[in-house]
C-alpha cells in the first residue's frame, strides 16, 4: 500500500489462518481494510490518494496453488500464474481514473473484480445488511447446497433461457393484430404497383433516347432534308452537290490524258460521288422515318414520369425497385403464413414451460433436503454463539411462472425466543443476533464455499461476555479452514489468532502515518492487555491478558 491515505509506504504479510487488526480507535484499522477492498475492485474517490501524490498504488498478491478450482478458472480465463501466484494491482489516480493489472497485465474492471470476488469474502455491516433482504436469501441457500444443486441450477436457468427467447420471439410474430393487417395492406398495394408498371431494367435509359428524339422529331426532319436536297435536289433554282461532282468528274476526264496523275484525280473524285451518295441514302432514311408523334411523345414522357415516382417510393433506379418488390413479397409470405408459425411457436412455449417447471420441481426437492440441514446447521451454530432456544425456519414461497432460479422464492425467518413465531430477520434479529447470524452461515459455508479469504470488520459490535468468547472460538474454528483476517476491538477474540497486527499511528509535526507491526508472544500480551484495561493498566490486567492467551491456546488444541 503506497500513499493510499495515511498509508505512505506498508506491506502486509498475512498469514494462513486467523490474522486480527488491533489498534486503538483512529489509528486507520478500516483504513486497511478499505485498502484490501480497493485493491479488489470496489469504487474509490480520489480522496483516498494521499495528499502530495499523484495516485496511490496497491498490489495484493495470492497464494493460490492450493486451490486448482481457481487455477483451472484462470487458466480458462488466459490468466496465467507467476509461480503459483495471482498478483493484483490497482493504481488509483487524483483525477479518479484507475488502472486495473492481473499479473502484470492490463485488463477490464469488470474481469478484475470477478477475480477478487473469486479471492475474498467481505463480512462487514453492509454484508450483514444483505442477510436482512430476503432477494439474497435464495442465494445463502444454493450456496450452502454447493454441487448437490449445482447442475439443477444449472438446467433450469438454462430452460428458463430458453423459454424467454421462444416467448419473445412469439410476442414479436404474434404482436398487434391491426398493425398485423396493415403492414399486409400496404405491401400488397406496394407489391400490385411495381407490378402493374411492368418494369424492364434498362428501360428508363431506352425511353430518354426515344424522348430526346420525339422531341426534336421536326428538326430532324427539317435539317435532314435541307442536307438531302443541297445533295441531290439543288435549292434556290442552285445545281445540287451530286450534279457539280458530276460536272468535276467530266471535266477531270477530258483532260486527264494530258497531265501527270489525271486518272488518279478522277478515279478519287469517283469515290467521293459514291460516298455522297451512301450519305444521301442514310438521310433519306431518316427523313423517310422521320414522322413526329405526338401520342408516342405523350405515352414515352407519362412513362418516365410513372418511373420516376416509383423510383422516388421504392429505389433509384428499375433494378433497386425490382429488388424492393423481391424483398417485400417474401415479407408478405412470411406475414400471411405467420398463423402457421404462431401455432408451432405457441406448442415449442408450452413444452419448454413443460420442462422448465420438471427442472425445477427437482431443484425445489432437493433444495427442501438443503434447508432441512441447513435450519439444523444454523440452529447449531447459534446455539455454540449463545443464541439458546432458537427457532430457524426456511420459508419456501411459490412464484408464478418461470424464473431463472427456480420456482420459488426462499425467506429466512427468525425466533431468538420461545413463544414467538418466526419472523424475518429484519424484524427480529438483534445488531448483535444479526452478527451470530452471520457467522454462522459463515462458519456453515466455509465447508463449501470455494473462497479462499474471509474477512470480518468489526463482527464485535454490540456483543459481549460468554457471547464474545462463543464468537472468537467460532471465528478461530472457520480459521481453521480458510484464511481470515478480522479487524477487532475485543481482546476476547484477538487472543485467538494465529498472527496479530497492531496498527498505530504517528506523527512527526508535519505529517501523520499509519504504521503496522507484527506482533511476537510479548507483544501480543502488551496489546491485550491495553485492549483489557484501556489506561488503566495493572498487573492484574496482565494477568488476566495472560489467561485469556491461555485459554485460546487450549480451545485451539481442542479444535
Amino acid at each position: 500500500m503506497k500513499d493510499f491515505a495515511l498509508l505512505d509506504d506498508l506491506v502486509i504479510e498475512f498469514t494462513q489462518g486467523f490474522n486480527v487488526l488491533t489498534g486503538e480507535t483512529g489509528t486507520g484499522k478500516s483504513l486497511v481494510i478499505d485498502a484490501v477492498q480497493v485493491v479488489l475492485g470496489r469504487r474509490a474517490s480520489a480522496d483516498y490518494v494521499r495528499t502530495g501524490a499523484d495516485q496511490a498504488i496497491l498490489e495484493a498478491v495470492f497464494d493460490i496453488e492450493q486451490y486448482p478450482h481457481l487455477v483451472n478458472w484462470l487458466e480458462q480465463n488466459d490468466i496465467p500464474l507467476q509461480e503459483g501466484f495471482l498478483i493484483l494491482g490497482r493504481n488509483l489516480y487524483r483525477s479518479g481514473r484507475s488502472i486495473y493489472r492481473i499479473n502484470g497485465r492490463t485488463c477490464t474492471l469488470a474481469l478484475y473484480r470477478e477475480v477478487g470476488q473469486k479471492l475474498v469474502d467481505f463480512h462487514g455491516q453492509g454484508e450483514q445488511q444483505s442477510l436482512l433482504k430476503e432477494e439474497n436469501h435464495c442465494r445463502f441457500l444454493d450456496a450452502f447446497g454447493g454441487a448437490r444443486l449445482g447442475d439443477y441450477l444449472k438446467k433450469t436457468a438454462m430452460l428458463y433461457e430458453n423459454w424467454i427467447r421462444a416467448r419473445k420471439e412469439y410476442q414479436k410474430l404474434i404482436g398487434d393484430e391491426k398493425e398485423r393487417a396493415r403492414r399486409l395492406d400496404a405491401l400488397k398495394f406496394q407489391i400490385e404497383e411495381i407490378d402493374a408498371a411492368r418494369l424492364q431494367p434498362g428501360e428508363d435509359e431506352e425511353l430518354e433516347k426515344e424522348r430526346l428524339f420525339l422531341v426534336n422529331a421536326e428538326n430532324i426532319a427539317r435539317y435532314a432534308g435541307e442536307s438531302y436536297a443541297v445533295l441531290y435536289g439543288g435549292m434556290h433554282e442552285q445545281m445540287s452537290a451530286m450534279d457539280l461532282l458530276g460536272q468535276a468528274v467530266d471535266s477531270l476526264r477530258q483532260i486527264a490524258s494530258f497531265i501527270e496523275g489525271g486518272s488518279d484525280l478522277t478515279e478519287r473524285l469517283d469515290a467521293v460521288i459514291y460516298q455522297v451518295q451512301e450519305v444521301a441514302r442514310d438521310i433519306a432514311d431518316i427523313v423517310e422515318r422521320t414522322d413526329f408523334d405526338a401520342s408516342r411523345l405523350n405515352y414515352v414522357e407519362e412513362r418516365l414520369d410513372l418511373i420516376g415516382k416509383l423510383q422516388q417510393k421504392y429505389g433509384d433506379s428499375i433494378e433497386d425497385i425490382l429488388r424492393y418488390r423481391d424483398k417485400i413479397a417474401s415479407e408478405r409470405e412470411e406475414l400471411m403464413y405467420s398463423d402457421e408459425k404462431v401455432s408451432q411457436l405457441k406448442e415449442r412455449l408450452t413444452q419448454l414451460e413443460k420442462d422448465w417447471r420438471e427442472a425445477a420441481a427437482g431443484l425445489s426437492r432437493i433444495r427442501r433436503e438443503v434447508a432441512r440441514a441447513l435450519i439444523k446447521g444454523v440452529v447449531r451454530e447459534l446455539r455454540d454463539l449463545e443464541v439458546a432456544n432458537v427457532q430457524f425456519q426456511v420459508d419456501f414461497r411459490p412464484v408464478e411462472g418461470p424464473h431463472p432460479r427456480g420456482a420459488e422464492d426462499i425467506a429466512f425467518l427468525f425466533s431468538p425466543n420461545p413463544g414467538e413465531p418466526a419472523r424475518p430477520l429484519a424484524k427480529i434479529a438483534s445488531g448483535g443476533e444479526l452478527s451470530r447470524v452471520m457467522l454462522a452461515f459463515k462458519n456453515l459455508l466455509s465447508s463449501v464455499d470455494e473462497v479462499p479469504t474471509l474477512i470480518f470488520d468489526e463482527v464485535d459490535a454490540g456483543i459481549g461476555g460468554r457471547v464474545l468468547n462463543a464468537v472468537a472460538e467460532k471465528m478461530a474454528a472457520i480459521g481453521q479452514k480458510r484464511q481470515v483476517i478480522c479487524v477487532t476491538h475485543a481482546p476476547q477474540i484477538a487472543c485467538f489468532a494465529n498472527q496479530h497486527l497492531k496498527i498505530t499511528k504517528e506523527n512527526d509535526g508535519k505529517r501523520t502515518y499509519t504504521r503496522i507491526e507484527t506482533l511476537d508472544d510479548e507483544g501480543r500480551l502488551d496489546e491485550l492487555t491495553r485492549m483489557l484495561g484501556g489506561r488503566g493498566i495493572t498487573s492484574a490486567v496482565r494477568q488476566h491478558a495472560r489467561e485469556l492467551r491461555r485459554r485460546a491456546a487450549e480451545k485451539l488444541a481442542t479444535q
